[in-house]
C-alpha cells in the first residue's frame, strides 16, 4: 500500500465510522483503492483501533462511571451508571455475535452498486426517522428490549453502506430518543462492537500471514484517532441545535450519483 493509499482509508474510516455515513460503503464505492484485499484490512484494523481510543476519550465521564458501577455494585449498590453498563451489553453481545456469524459465512463485501443503493435506502431512513421523530425520551429511558432492537440492528451494518452509528440512531430517533442521547448511545454501543470487529479481522488476517506492526498501521490508527475525536465533537455539537439532514442528505447525494455513473455508457 501507498502513504496515501493509508491516509485515504484511515480518513475515511476515521469520519464515516464515527457519523452516519458508513464507512465500509464509502470503501466499497472504491475497490480499486488498494491491490491487497489484506492490506486494506489491516488498516482498517489499525484505524479502528483509533476509533475505539477516540470514542473512549470522548465518553470518559459515560465509561467512568459505567467502571464505578461495578465497583458499587460488588458491594450491593445499584447505581444509574449500572443500568447503562448493562444496557450497552445488551446492545452489543447479540450483536457481536451476529457480525460474526455473518462474516464467518463470507458476508461483508459488497459492489459499488449494491453499497451506494444502500446508502441511499438508509439515508432516507434516516431523514424520515429524524424528521417523525418525537423527541421525548433520553438514555435513562430506555428499556432492555429497546436496547437489544437497538443493538442487534447493528448487524445490519456488514453490509457495506448501511452504517452501524446510521442504523442505530436511525432506530432510536423511531423510538422516540432525543438526538444528543440517540447519538450517544449508539457511539458507546460502537466501543465494544467495533473492537470486536477489529479483534475478529485480526484473527482472519493471522490465519493467512504473520502479523507484523508498521509505521503505516501506526499512521492509520493515529489519523483515526485525531479525525473520529474532532467529527463526534462535532456531530454532538451540531445536533444540540440542528438535525441529522446534512448527513442523510451526503449519503443520498453520494449513492444517486454512483448508481447514474454506473448506468453511464
Amino acid at each position: 500500500m501507498t502513504f496515501l493509499d493509508v491516509v485515504f482509508v484511515a480518513l475515511i474510516q476515521g469520519l464515516a465510522e464515527v457519523l452516519p455515513l458508513g464507512a465500509s460503503g464509502h470503501l466499497a464505492l472504491i475497490p480499486r483503492l488498494v491491490a491487497s484485499a489484506e492490506g486494506r484490512a489491516a488498516v482498517v484494523v489499525a484505524a479502528d483501533v483509533g476509533i475505539v481510543a477516540a470514542l473512549m476519550t470522548y465518553f470518559w465521564r459515560d465509561l467512568f462511571i459505567m467502571g464505578r458501577s461495578v465497583v458499587k455494585l460488588a458491594k450491593g449498590r445499584v447505581e444509574p451508571g449500572a443500568r447503562l453498563l448493562f444496557q450497552v451489553l445488551v446492545g452489543s453481545v447479540p450483536a457481536l455475535l451476529l457480525t460474526w456469524g455473518f462474516a464467518e459465512l463470507g458476508g461483508g463485501s459488497a459492489s459499488p452498486t449494491t453499497a451506494a443503493a444502500a446508502l441511499v435506502v438508509f439515508g432516507l431512513f434516516l431523514l424520515a426517522a429524524d424528521a417523525m421523530g418525537v423527541t421525548v425520551r433520553r438514555v435513562e429511558h430506555l428499556g432492555w428490549l429497546g436496547a437489544a432492537i437497538i443493538g442487534i440492528l447493528q448487524a445490519a451494518a456488514a453490509i457495506p453502506g448501511v452504517s452501524r452509528t446510521g442504523i442505530t440512531i436511525t432506530a432510536a430517533r423511531l423510538m422516540g430518543f432525543e438526538r444528543q442521547d440517540a447519538a450517544r448511545f449508539s457511539l458507546l454501543l460502537g466501543i465494544p462492537l467495533i473492537a470486536g470487529q477489529a479483534c475478529l479481522i485480526v484473527a482472519q488476517l493471522s490465519r493467512q500471514a504473520p502479523l507484523i506492526f508498521s509505521t503505516d498501521l501506526a499512521l492509520a490508527a493515529g489519523l483515526a484517532f485525531i479525525v473520529a475525536l474532532i467529527a463526534v465533537a462535532a456531530m454532538m455539537a451540531w445536533i444540540n441545535r440542528h438535525t441529522f439532514a446534512p448527513f442523510a442528505v451526503w449519503r443520498i447525494i453520494l449513492g444517486v450519483g454512483v448508481l447514474v455513473w454506473s448506468l453511464l455508457p
